[in-house]
């Protein structure tokens, strides 16, 4: 299962493998010779550097920079945007992509671009890139965390790291609870709140695995990789941008935890002011509807099951009134009924029943009535329910099965159903077929 899991994903890569443009490499149009692409953003925001070449591409920019503070988006962390400033015009940094080993900074086309000098002063959105960062360096918490709370089954599986929050998939073949997300999300910001400096430097691959290095699943790493340790909690192969203490963080809150495919879980979580905007909103929320409820905040939780609980008891009880509305007129229903081919047909439409009260309103009409089918129908709700009824008498001489009709019936309306050969259910999609399908038990009765 491994060896194909890992033939998938790197068949995943290969298909989503960015290329800048589909065009030939001939296309660009070269401005200097020499390295390029020597990622510099670990300790810039903000450089000078030259073009080395570029590319238009339909309304496109597509710049390639000797040295770059751009993070071309990988590992989950999304790519930089910003500016590139030429002399006397810049261009916006949409995105930051990859292309092998060269980093490809995808801009807008300004009109009548024209490069007049090589060198530029590149610059990445700061506050995205701070923003970026803190929710990076807690994916790396937020992993420890799961490993320490679930067990040590937890692997990462995938992240997608953004400035306004991120998410984390990992294997976990059960829900996580209230209480392991709340103990998770204290054992993070306790965390965060010891201000633990972050310890970040390059190592050998093999040294790396033996102090124990977490690295991503089905990943390849070279002889030479870069790790991230926060003290004895969490060691990562990782290239990402990170805070340089984890107190930079601010206050970290799980918002989602979820189910993405058979044995993987989702969680999504805020940092910093994201989270403290998500809290502020909550507790608004809370206070609006303690408001509307005239009651304490502490006993809202209750109050609102108290009226949940009364709902339902007066929803049974406007049923009842409502079957014994309905069974108070069973006689004239069947007395409306027509015949065809020798057979009474008691067709009638009422709306918002039940399938329960159907089912009663069916019964009846067999108790009084002989040489007799019924077909009841309703629309509650969206939905649409069906109850045939056939004698006894009908079964036996004529050998009809209220299943068979039900079925056809429903069919009309992109349903289905069946049952016993006396009472059978049914129900419907298609609410613009309803008519039609009530219609349909006469042309079966005539075949």
């Amino acid at each position: 299962f491994e060896a194909e899991m890992k033939k998938q994903q790197q068949r995943a890569r290969d298909a989503a493998k960015f290329k800048a443009v589909n065009v030939d490499s001939k296309d660009w149009i070269m401005v200097n010779k020499g390295d390029s692409s020597n990622f510099v953003g670990f300790m810039e925001d903000a450089i000078e550097t030259h073009v080395v070449k570029y590319l238009i591409d339909k309304k496109k920019l597509h710049i390639v920079l000797k040295d770059t503070p751009f993070y071309a988006e990988s590992g989950g962390q999304v790519g930089d945007t910003g500016i590139i400033d030429f002399e006397g015009f810049e261009v916006k940094v949409k995105d930051t992509q990859k292309d092998d080993a060269e980093i490809i900074h995808v801009c807008n086309l300004p009109e009548n671009f024209d490069i007049k000098s090589d060198r530029v002063v590149a610059e990445v959105h700061s506050l995205k890139r701070r923003l970026t960062e803190k929710n990076h360096t807690a994916t790396h918490l937020l992993h420890a965390a799961l490993r320490k709370v679930l067990g040590d089954h937890v692997e990462q599986r995938g992240s997608l790291v953004e400035a306004d929050r991120f998410r984390f998939d990992f294997t976990h073949m059960e829900k996580v609870g209230a209480d392991k997300i709340a103990e998770i999300e204290q054992l993070v910001n306790y965390k965060i709140q010891n201000n633990i400096l972050l310890d970040i430097k390059q190592d050998s691959l093999e040294n790396a695995r033996k102090r124990g290095a977490m690295s991503l699943f089905g990943e390849k790493y070279g002889k030479v990789v870069r790790t991230v340790q926060i003290s004895d909690y969490s060691l990562e192969l990782c290239g990402g941008t990170h805070v340089k203490s984890t107190g930079e963080i601010g206050p970290f809150i799980i918002v989602y935890e979820g189910s993405i495919a058979a044995g993987i879980r989702r969680i999504e979580a805020l940092t910093g002011k994201a989270a403290v905007d998500f809290m502020q909103h909550s507790r608004d929320s809370v206070q609006k509807i303690s408001e509307l409820l005239n009651a304490k905040t502490d006993i809202i939780e209750s109050k609102v099951f108290s009226l949940l609980e009364e709902k339902k008891q007066l929803e049974k009880d406007l049923n009842k009134l409502s079957s014994i509305s309905v069974l108070s007129q069973i006689d004239e229903i069947i007395k409306s009924s027509e015949t065809i081919n020798g057979i009474n047909l008691v067709r009638k439409t009422i709306t918002n029943l039940t399938m329960d009260q159907l089912k009663e309103i069916g019964d009846k009409i067999r108790e009084k009535s002989e040489n007799t089918v019924a077909l009841i129908g309703t629309q509650n709700e969206g939905k649409l329910a069906f109850v045939c009824t056939v004698s006894d008498d009908l079964i036996k001489t004529k050998n009809l099965k209220a299943g068979d009709l039900v079925r056809e019936v429903a069919k009309v309306a992109g349903g289905g159903g069946g049952g016993k050969p006396h009472l059978a259910t049914a129900g419907g999609k298609d609410i613009s077929k309803f008519e039609e399908a009530m219609d349909r038990i006469a042309d079966l009765l005539e075949q």
